[in-house]
């Protein structure tokens, strides 16, 4: 079972044979579809990190990928820079 907070919850699992021919779980990638999402702006602090940034929204920490997701010109989300404009999508999916 895929958790209700990780990115890949609209995805399936699937059984695949990896290279030395054993079964593996997997994840079935599927292509994005458009989203319009509903959010909230939030100026980047110095002091954040995205893990409590997504706690404070929405109560779980992994979440974070959901403020990535929103946010793809951020690249690199362990230092973003403060003063960055962010866009917090409401609730998880």
């Amino acid at each position: 079972m895929i958790s209700r907070t990780s990115r890949y919850q609209g995805n399936q699992l699937a059984t695949f044979t990896d290279r030395d021919g054993n079964p593996q779980l997997g994840i079935v990638h599927q292509a994005p579809t458009p989203q319009r999402l509903v959010v909230q702006d939030y100026l980047w602090k110095d002091s954040d990190r995205v893990d409590t940034v997504a706690y404070r929204y929405y109560q779980v920490e992994d979440a974070w990928w959901l403020i990535g997701l929103a946010n793809p010109a951020v690249l690199d989300w362990t230092r973003p820079a403060a003063g960055t404009p962010v866009m917090v999508p409401s609730g998880l999916a």
